[in-house]
Parts: structure tokens; C-alpha cells; sequence
């Protein structure tokens, strides 16, 4: 796809994808592939690899760069295949980016650096940036996620960024709703009109999209797809209603999956409704027998009644 026709389709639910391993700790490729092509055809506007419910800091580089690959041979246009590739230094950023690039990759998630967080000021985040982007021939999305990272990039520098040509949005997974809306408030007053707002967070999607958020990539869209890209329908068809009743099932999934287990509960999760989602890495633990109970109790109070 072209740059702008990328931008075109930069909207609508995007899944976290994870990385499922094997008995022997290696990724499990064919049980990847399958969820890949069980999420066809659900109205999903394409996939994230090597998030952080990818497990990404936990994979070397070469099995990133195995995903991609994996995922182009699946994930057709108009989907958008969009990886993590986001690395302490911006060198070895625009190296990995690139490498993702030529495997395939449609736009690249690019993680705030965040080892040295006290330097991580706004002039050093945007001097990144937009080296990155500079140096790549494919869209950048900039993730923030500080609740992770203990980096929280200031709205006014993002709306900066925005400006950019080749700074497509922001993935912005805080979950703090008044931090969410001062980015699209500054975003709508300084910068690009183009640049998309994604909500990261789905506690708050509804409200995400009330106040201007081009979509969502929610973990829950892992193992429940048809639920989220309900959500995002009924909201762009004005079905306020049903969008209202959706939100409101989400949100045992979050509080009782994705919060209280993080990527273990997802996985979990993932097991419950016949993807695979399988082992996480060390030093995570698999839930155990009781834990998995709740995260099925969670998924059945939010389908309960639905005909997704």
C-alpha cells in the first residue's frame, strides 16, 4: 500500500496481537498463524505485532522479525500490519524499523525510550522521533504506555510531532481519560489534522471515541474481536445504545483479566475462547487453576446474551 492509502485505512480496532510459545519456550508458529486467520473476515482493521501483550520486550530480534514475516503471508490489504519496533536508542530504532520494513510491515509502533525516563524530556522525545521517522519509508505510530514506562510524553510535544509527514498517531494506553482528551485537545488546536488518536485502554474506549480517538488497539480485542468492533460500529453508526451496553462488557474484562493478570490473564483468555494464546515467558507465570476460573466467569458475564 501506498503512505497515503496506509493512512487511509489508520483506523477502526486493532488487536495486540500475542505471541504464542510452544512446550519449549519457542513461538508457537502454526497456533500465530491460526489466531491470525481466525481474526479475518470479524471487521478488524488489521493487527499489532510485538506490542506489549506481544510479549515484545521478552522476544529477540529475530523472532520479531519472524512474526512479520508470518503475519504479511496472513494479514492482506486493506488490513494494516503494524509492528512494534521501538528500542532504547534511536539508532538501533531506525535499524530494527527498517528491518521490519523489508519484512512487510505497514507502520511500525515506536515505544518511548524510557531506561534513562529522568532525561526523557519533551525536546529529547521529539528530537527521536523524529529521527526515526526521517530515516524510515513507512509510517510511525508513538506509543505511550506510562503506567510501563514510567515515561509520560507531554500532549503539546505529540502535537509537535504530529506535524510530521511520516508520524501517522499516537497509540495512547495510559487510560486516564483527562490525559487522553488534553492530546486530542492539543492535537486538534496544533497539530496535523490527519494524525490519529488511538485509545490503548479499553476502560475508557467509549469515551475514546466520543472525544475524537480514530479507534482503539485493545488487548481484549485478542480473544473477543466481535465485541470490540461492535463497539467501534455502533458508535460510528450513532447507535449510542448498544455502544453504552458494549462498553459496559468490557469492562469485567478488564478489571478482571486485563489488570489483574495482564498479559497471563489475555493469554488465558485467548485459551478460554479456542485461539491460542498458550505459555507466557519467564519471568511471567501462567495463571493458575483458580485464576483461570475468574478469567472465565469474566468472559461469560460479558457474553452473556450476546450473539457475536
Amino acid at each position: 500500500m501506498t503512505h497515503k492509502e496506509i493512512i487511509a485505512n489508520l483506523k477502526g480496532i486493532f488487536p495486540p496481537v500475542v505471541t504464542p510459545f510452544n512446550t519449549r519456550g519457542n513461538i508457537d508458529e502454526g497456533g500465530f498463524c491460526e489466531n491470525l486467520r481466525r481474526y479475518g473476515g470479524v471487521g478488524l482493521s488489521g493487527i499489532v505485532v510485538a506490542g506489549s501483550t506481544g510479549e515484545a520486550p521478552y522476544l529477540a530480534e529475530r523472532e520479531r522479525l519472524r512474526l512479520v514475516e508470518l503475519a504479511r503471508n496472513i494479514v492482506r490489504p486493506p488490513e494494516l500490519l503494524i509492528v512494534g519496533t521501538g528500542l532504547e536508542s534511536t539508532r538501533e530504532t531506525v535499524r530494527l524499523s527498517r528491518e521490519a520494513i523489508a519484512r512487510g510491515a505497514d507502520a511500525v509502533l515506536i515505544l518511548t525510550p524510557n531506561y534513562f525516563k529522568s532525561r526523557m524530556n519533551s525536546s529529547l522525545l521529539v528530537a527521536h522521533f523524529r529521527a526515526v521517522a526521517d530515516s524510515i519509508r513507512r509510517p510511525i505510530i508513538i506509543y505511550n504506555i506510562p503506567q510501563f514506562t514510567g515515561v509520560r510524553m507531554d500532549p503539546s510535544a505529540i502535537a509537535l510531532l504530529s506535524r510530521h509527514p511520516n508520524i501517522a498517531g499516537v497509540k495512547e494506553s495510559s487510560g486516564d481519560l483527562k490525559y487522553f482528551r488534553s492530546v486530542l485537545g492539543a492535537v486538534k488546536q496544533n497539530g496535523h489534522p490527519e494524525f490519529r488518536v488511538f485509545s490503548g485502554a479499553a476502560l475508557i474506549q467509549l469515551d475514546a471515541l466520543r472525544a475524537g480517538a480514530a479507534g482503539g488497539v485493545l488487548g481484549q480485542a485478542t480473544f473477543v474481536p466481535e465485541l470490540c468492533v461492535s463497539l467501534y460500529e455502533s458508535f460510528r453508526q450513532k447507535r449510542m445504545k448498544a455502544a453504552k451496553e458494549l462498553q459496559q462488557r468490557l469492562l469485567p474484562l478488564v478489571h478482571k483479566i486485563g489488570i489483574l493478570f495482564g498479559v497471563s490473564g489475555i493469554k488465558a483468555a485467548l485459551d478460554l475462547c479456542g485461539y491460542h494464546g498458550g505459555p507466557v515467558r519467564s519471568p511471567l507465570v501462567a495463571l493458575n487453576a483458580t485464576e483461570r476460573r475468574i478469567v472465565a466467569a469474566a468472559i461469560q458475564e460479558a457474553r452473556a446474551g450476546l450473539d457475536l
